[in-house]
Order: structure tokens, then C-alpha cells, then sequence
């Protein structure tokens, strides 16, 4: 197995006991030479050759835990940490290696444990960027990888930032489910629809605020919140008269009152990020 650009050694991966570090540890030993470590309460003990240690422990506090107990083992190793957490946290742990002599890079896998090792799941790094550069072989092989920068925190803010998109668009969706259901409507049958949309009309309207955001300007010429306001009052009540939790639309109507309130009622949609932003 090639660990890096310089070809120096095996891998160690390290808090496989969890449902991401045993996928990861999965696939790095089928390309070959990744050795699984057990966690135990004694000293995490790394194979001379492993000049690459993954960690994916199961907190924070477990991660500073390991790195403690490997000690002084971990110097002239490249140490790249999945753990998720925040970048306050992935700091912490980089100075916690760098005490022990290692070199840092953190990570952040989005996507289940059944979704590494496939080319078009997202893994965001940030940190030291010569871990990225010569480990970017090894870290290929468990997806797409980015790199953010010298920070060993954006990886982490990206995942928690990425994390808020993922959950309030599935939100949505089973939104959208239980109110289609109230009509006999299976998720089956209305899941293709909605994922042609997302790909299509819904990725271009995010694209287009990218540039709105960046600007901070909203022209409302092709729709705007008091447009839009109507709309929303249209749901929230059809939601409640059919027997639907109207706590999700309801958020939304509450951000677009404030931003109408606050004179942005000619913006687009994208204007409530100002509200977002207090």
C-alpha cells in the first residue's frame, strides 16, 4: 500500500471501536497495510513502521485520551484525526501532538460509515499542510479530499456548517413526506421528483445567492420575501389542518417576517442570511 507521496510506512488507525473508525479501518486495510489498534485503558502501543496514525475516537475527551497514552510514540508520525468536534477542540488536539512531537491534520468525513472508501463522499482537511501533501495518496482512498488551510479548526467548522445544511434540508424532506402522506403519497414515488429539483432548479438558486451573500446585495427582481410570505402561510396552515408538525415551516415564516420587518420585504430570499447574522 502507497501511505503518501513519500511511501514511508504502514498506517495505525486508531479508535476503530466506533461505526466510522471501523469503516475507515476497513478500508485503508483492504487497499493493504493498515493496522487496527484495540483502545484500551493502557498505552496506545504503534508499530515502528506505522508512520501514519489515523484516529477516529469517539469524543473529544477519548481523542485527547489516546493521544496522552501514545505519548511520546507519536514523534515523526503524521497524525490525521477524524474525530468530530469543534475547531476550539481540533486546536487543542493539534498542540496536543505537536507537544509530543507528531505533525497534525484534521478531518471530517461527510457521510456515513458506509459511505467511505467511495470516490464521491466529501472529507474536508485543514492543518498542516505537508501531512495533506504527503498523505493525500492514503487519504484518496477513503474519498474526495479537500484541503481548507493552515487551520486545524475550519475542517471542523466546515463539518458542523455542512452538518447544519444536511439536516435542515432532510428536515424538509420528511416535512415534505408526512404532508405528501397525508394524501396517500409514498416517499417512493415522490423522491425522484424532489432529487431531479434539488439537482437542478434548487442548485442553481444556491448558486445564484453565493454571489448575493458575498455581495451582501438581494435584487428582488425575480422574487423577494413579501412575495414569498403568502406562501408560507399557505403551508403552515394546509400542515396544521392536515394533522402535520408546522414547526419547521413556522421557523422559516418567523425569519421572514424579521427580515420584512427590518425592511428587506423587496430582497430576495437570500437577505435572510442578514437576519441569520444579527
Amino acid at each position: 500500500m502507497d501511505t503518501g507521496t513519500d511511501g514511508s510506512g504502514a498506517v495505525a488507525v486508531v479508535g476503530g471501536d466506533n461505526a466510522r473508525g471501523a469503516a475507515v479501518g476497513r478500508v485503508l486495510a483492504e487497499a493493504g497495510g493498515a493496522v487496527a489498534l484495540p483502545v484500551a485503558a493502557g498505552a496506545v502501543e504503534l508499530p515502528p513502521g506505522a508512520r501514519l496514525v489515523v484516529v477516529c475516537a469517539e469524543d473529544h475527551g477519548a481523542l485527547l485520551g489516546l493521544l496522552d497514552r501514545a505519548g511520546r510514540r507519536l514523534a515523526g508520525r503524521d497524525v490525521v484525526d477524524l474525530t468530530s468536534g469543534t475547531g476550539d477542540e481540533a486546536r487543542e488536539a493539534a498542540e496536543r501532538v505537536a507537544d509530543h512531537g507528531g505533525r497534525y491534520l484534521r478531518g471530517a468525513l461527510m457521510g456515513h460509515p458506509e459511505h467511505v472508501g467511495e470516490p464521491e463522499t466529501v472529507l474536508v482537511y485543514s492543518g498542516a499542510a505537508e501531512v495533506f501533501r504527503d498523505r493525500e495518496t492514503v487519504l484518496a482512498r477513503l474519498g474526495g479530499a479537500t484541503y481548507l488551510g493552515a487551520d486545524p479548526g475550519t475542517a471542523s467548522l466546515y463539518d458542523l456548517a455542512m452538518l447544519n445544511l444536511a439536516w435542515a434540508t432532510l428536515t424538509g424532506y420528511l416535512h415534505t413526506a408526512a404532508l405528501l402522506g397525508t394524501d396517500g403519497v409514498g416517499a417512493r414515488t415522490l423522491t425522484p421528483l424532489l432529487t431531479h429539483w434539488l439537482r437542478t432548479t434548487v442548485a442553481d438558486v444556491i448558486e445564484g445567492y453565493a454571489g448575493q451573500i458575498d455581495d451582501r446585495a438581494y435584487p428582488g427582481d425575480q422574487e423577494w420575501l413579501e412575495l414569498d410570505a403568502p406562501l408560507m402561510e399557505h403551508l403552515v396552515r394546509t400542515s396544521e389542518q392536515r394533522g402535520v408538525d408546522s414547526a419547521l415551516p413556522r421557523l422559516v415564516q418567523s425569519l421572514t417576517a424579521r427580515g420584512i420587518a427590518a425592511g428587506r420585504g423587496r430582497e430576495s430570499f437570500a437577505g435572510l442570511v442578514e437576519v441569520i447574522r444579527r
